[in-house]
């Protein structure tokens, strides 16, 4: 695949004046106005498989988003799709595909084919026998000695979406604790070794590369107190490793049959459906866990097979572009109201600033739009006592993607009822705001200072994502969702959404500043005078 065919649509300058010129239009058009259009609805919500996109509270007409799917076909999103499923380079930096989603979807690991698909098929396969060890409180592999606890030790990638999928779906009578550390910071890993047996705890190291500094200096602590604890031929049963990188595993100590594989075409942030999710597969049972990757393989063929206009993930990259480039948001919020998915937030911030977080093009040319907005969020109904004054009365429209669940997984339905009536009640004072002789009618004579304090503008924009339940497949199917939307954007802003150059700089730097931080020698780059005053403070 060229780079010349990441050339999109939107660098037209005639097409974007066309929907900047929709754009005009419709600011003239209050969106409470736009919601009592009939069948709004029927034209502006799509559904797959229990799942529903609403995007009704979006400013948008019916020929803004046919000029918006003109946009996505000229830019060749399925053309890119299909090289995507097809294995081909779309990571063009780095040579190589992209086909976490053969994880998921025997179709595409089908087409992987050859000694990689079949070493894909033994790492899947010893996943779900050491989850189903580990969840029965065994060893594995030989499932002899017990195991109260699994600490699983990453970062970033490697470490937010397993933690999601655990919080999200970790059964409350599994045997099995779970914990995760990531940050080098010792105090977490310190309090928690207090707290665990070292004769019954198992560690999990996951790095792609298995040279990241942050898991192998938790690693080398670990294996240490478990050596101390247990002696070292105990401790090396206790240890587990996953990596694309079996043998810097080994080096470290990690015997063969503790070894997890993952291909290097798997990206940190799109590894939660292979081997990386160990530690959750383990808390939830790899049949659970399997659903899981049903549910995201049911999103990966909607994404290959629906026409562009039902296409739940190009529509969302549609809004995200118009939000982005024409009305010029630069921030997105997410707000899921269920308290299981309150990392949601965290893992969709990696998700797509670090996929699409780029300012230059996939042909090495400066890109001319803005690209990945500002990602932010918390859980409802904690988002309406912290962030949510700005997002109703704050100077910025900041485009809000709620997600809900319809049937919760409690007897409690008023209380389902009252979480739900609050995030509806949200979505409808960001459309509809409330103009002063509104505010009037519900005040009273106010005066003009205060008034114009109460006074709510309206007219920012939301999309609701509501699951008809939270299990294992609409999970799958959730995150798959958002996996694809992002493609799509970085189709749409010609830039490669595989690659994170933006994140090696700083790694590059840190060994020489950590040597003068140890030995209290200068270490330039304008650091000296600081570096003095911190070893003043240790003395």
């Amino acid at each position: 695949m060229s780079q010349k065919s990441h050339m999109n649509a939107l660098i037209n300058p005639e097409t974007q004046e066309m929907l900047h010129k929709c754009n005009n239009k419709l600011s003239a058009i209050r969106l409470a106005d736009l919601l009592m259009e009939p069948d709004r609805f029927q034209h502006f919500a799509r559904t797959f498989e229990g799942l529903l996109y609403d995007f009704t509270r979006v400013r948008l007409d019916q020929p803004t988003l046919e000029l918006l799917l003109q946009v996505a076909q000229g830019s060749g999103i399925m053309a890119q799709r299909d090289a995507l499923f097809a294995g081909a380079p779309v990571n063009l930096t780095e040579h190589r595909p992209a086909l976490h989603m053969a994880l998921r979807c025997p179709e595409v690991l089908e087409a992987v084919g050859g000694s990689e698909a079949a070493r894909v098929r033994a790492a899947m396969a010893r996943l779900f026998q050491f989850a189903d060890s580990l969840h029965a409180g065994r060893l594995p592999p030989a499932a002899q000695e017990p195991v109260t606890d699994l600490v699983h030790v990453g970062i970033g990638g490697s470490l937010l979406g397993p933690k999601l999928i655990c919080e999200a779906l970790a059964s409350e009578t599994a045997s099995l604790r779970v914990h995760f550390l990531g940050s080098v910071d010792a105090l977490p890993r310190e309090r928690l070794l207090a707290s665990l047996n070292p004769a019954t705890t198992a560690v999990v190291l996951v790095s792609k590369s298995f040279t990241t500094g942050d898991t192998l200096l938790h690693g080398r602590r670990l294996r240490s107190w478990l050596t101390s604890a247990r002696g070292e031929e105990a401790a090396q049963q206790r240890l587990f490793a996953v990596t694309s990188q079996i043998e810097r595993a080994a080096s470290f100590g990690i015997a063969a049959e503790r070894l997890l594989y993952f291909s290097d075409w798997v990206g940190g942030r799109y590894s939660l459906w292979s081997p990386v999710s160990l530690a959750a597969a383990a808390r939830m049972g790899s049949e659970r866990f399997r659903r899981l990757l049903d549910g995201a393989a049911a999103m990966d063929r909607h994404f290959q097979q629906a026409p562009l206009s039902e296409n739940l993930p190009v529509l969302a990259a549609l809004i995200s572009v118009w939000h982005r480039n024409i009305c010029g948001y630069a921030a997105w919020g997410c707000m899921p109201y269920d308290q299981r998915l309150r990392l949601l937030p965290a893992y969709l911030q990696q998700l797509i600033m670090e996929s699409n977080g780029k300012s230059v093009c996939a042909d090495g040319t400066a890109s001319t739009l803005q690209t990945a907005p500002v990602v932010f969020g918390e859980t409802g109904t904690e988002a309406q006592h912290s962030v949510f004054q700005a997002l109703h009365q704050g100077s910025d429209v900041v485009p809000q993607n709620f997600v809900a669940v319809a049937r919760p997984d409690h007897s409690d339905q008023e209380a389902h009822d009252e979480l739900l009536a609050n995030m509806l009640a949200q979505m409808t004072a960001l459309a509809s705001g409330r103009d002063e002789a509104a505010t009037r009618d519900a005040l009273g004579t106010v005066p003009e200072a205060l008034l114009a304090q109460r006074v709510f503008a309206g007219d920012r924009p939301s999309e609701l994502l509501m699951l008809n339940q939270l299990d294992p497949e609409h999970l799958g199917r959730l995150l798959a969702f958002y996996e694809h939307k992002v493609f799509c954007e970085s189709v749409l802003w010609g830039i490669n959404a595989f690659d994170q150059w933006g994140v090696e700089l700083g790694k590059t730097l840190a060994p020489n500043i950590q040597a003068a931080l140890a030995s209290g020698d200068g270490a330039g780059q304008g650091l000296d005078e600081l570096l003095t005053h911190i070893h003043r403070l240790r003395r």
